[in-house]
């Protein structure tokens, strides 16, 4: 089920109000119902951007976001937000306690150029971090994060990390942490990026780095909110990520990633392969892919265990019956 702004607030009351009047009297399916998770997910991108993305035949992360987090669960709510874009409809501080977990995706902009498409994402960031939320952002989320609290974001020295973020290990800190429940020490990841966190606000810890990014994952603890992040992309399969490689093609030429535009259709083409052709066993010999990309559900695991988390402070606030 899929609320929408400008009024996601009243389409949940009366929503509830509905099945109150419905079920009155049975109690364990009133619970049930009063279970589901209302997500609200915030696109990165601005509307430039995602309209890039469906024209050439793929989705706007925000987009792809809510269909991966219904594949882990099937009883989410979920409502998009478009900070980046002048005029966008947002919910306030009072209305983000509705929402009992918040995702940010990632996006092609860079935080540390500032201006009005970012100002407001970091605006956003502050406000969602001013109540009592659980937030979970993937590399964008991530570095928004990180500066909305304080934090420091740079360009990478190294580089830009695409593809497949390799050899990510897992720290002291966050082989006890929830979001790596099950997750093998060290593994790699879809990814791309050429941002990082440099400086991490207080209340902050690294929950997994690598050669290329020593921080890979943090939990950010910021008054009452907890902010679980990723550099990498768990929401990304391999035949996104060939779709970006695709639309990134000059740009990696010009950074020496790839040598020329049939380089970059071959890695792209290779990758797409190995998600789903029947070369793709070929294909994950030949790039070194295991399961913790392979797998859905190893690589969705953070995802997972991101909304058992959720999950879990819900029940822990309580439902009528």
């Amino acid at each position: 089920m899929q609320a929408t702004l400008p009024y996601p607030l009243d389409f949940t009351k009366s929503y509830w109000h509905i099945c109150d009047h419905i079920i009155k009297g049975e109690s364990a399916i009133k619970r049930r119902i009063f279970l589901m998770l209302k997500i609200l997910i915030v696109e990165g991108n601005v509307k430039e951007l995602r309209d890039k993305a469906v024209a050439a035949g793929s989705l706007a992360q925000s987009d792809l976001y809510q269909k991966t987090l219904r594949s882990l669960a099937d009883d989410l709510i979920c409502t998009i937000v478009y900070p980046a874009d002048e005029g966008a409809v947002l919910p306030g501080e009072a209305e983000l306690t509705e929402y009992d977990g918040i995702a940010w995706t990632g996006s092609a902009l860079n935080v540390y150029d500032r201006g009005p498409a970012i100002d407001r994402q970091i605006d956003f960031m502050k406000r969602s971090f001013a109540e009592k939320n659980r937030i979970f952002g993937s590399c964008w989320g991530l570095q928004v994060a990180v500066v909305a609290a304080g934090g420091k974001v740079t360009a990478n020295a190294k580089g830009r990390e695409i593809g497949i973020s390799r050899d990510i290990k897992i720290t002291e800190e966050g082989l006890s942490h929830p979001l790596y429940n099950g997750k093998p020490v060290t593994f790699d990841a879809v990814t791309i990026h050429l941002d990082h966190a440099v400086r991490l606000p207080a209340g902050s810890r690294i929950l997994s780095g690598n050669a290329m990014s020593e921080i890979q994952a943090v939990e950010i603890k910021y008054g009452e909110s907890v902010f679980w992040g990723v550099q990498y992309h768990p929401e990304f399969d391999l035949e996104y990520i060939a779709s970006l490689i695709r639309r990134y093609g000059k740009t990696l030429i010009d950074e020496g990633i790839r040598k020329d535009d049939a380089d970059v259709e071959k890695w792209a083409a290779d990758l797409a392969a190995a998600q789903s052709s029947e070369d793709g066993n070929d294909m994950s010999r030949q790039y070194h892919l295991g399961p913790d990309v392979l797998d859905s559900r190893c690589r969705l695991l953070e995802l997972s265990n991101w909304l058992s988390f959720v999950r879990q402070g819900k029940t822990d606030a309580g439902v009528d019956d």
